[in-house]
């Protein structure tokens, strides 16, 4: 059964926010430590996104690309931008995200959308805690 998030960057100068969604293993011990671990920069996270929606997080970049929807040939899969944080809770509570991953001020922060309240959490740098 997939656990379906969303990985996302917000742009410390306009405030917007660039996305991707990500069908399998999105509760914060498989997306949220694979994002902590190996996608912990802002060159490693802008190239993620620029790959589109994913199917599956990979450790690298290049095993992710192979589990990309564009390289499986799907149309309208490039990351999305949202202007708030409400407005891109709101999009992905409709894909039905359980989760939500956003980079900002250099750390990785999870959003548990399965509550009506829109909490950020630190991911923990020692567990997959949120």
């Amino acid at each position: 059964m997939a656990t379906r998030s969303f990985i996302a960057k917000k742009n410390p100068i306009s405030g917007r926010y660039t996305s991707i969604y990500c069908h399998w293993d999105g509760y914060p011990e498989g997306v949220g430590v694979t994002l902590r671990d190996h996608y912990n920069t802002d060159e490693k996270v802008s190239f993620l996104l620029e790959q589109g929606d994913i199917s599956s997080l990979r450790e690298s970049v290049v095993e992710t690309v192979e589990e990309s929807y564009r390289t499986r040939g799907d149309k309208n899969v490039d990351a999305m931008v949202f202007h708030t944080l409400d407005e891109m809770c709101e999009h992905y509570r409709g894909c039905w995200c359980e989760y939500g991953y956003i980079w900002m001020d250099g750390k990785w922060n999870c959003l548990v959308l399965t509550t009506q309240t829109i909490n950020l959490y630190t991911l923990d740098k020692e567990t997959a805690n949120v």
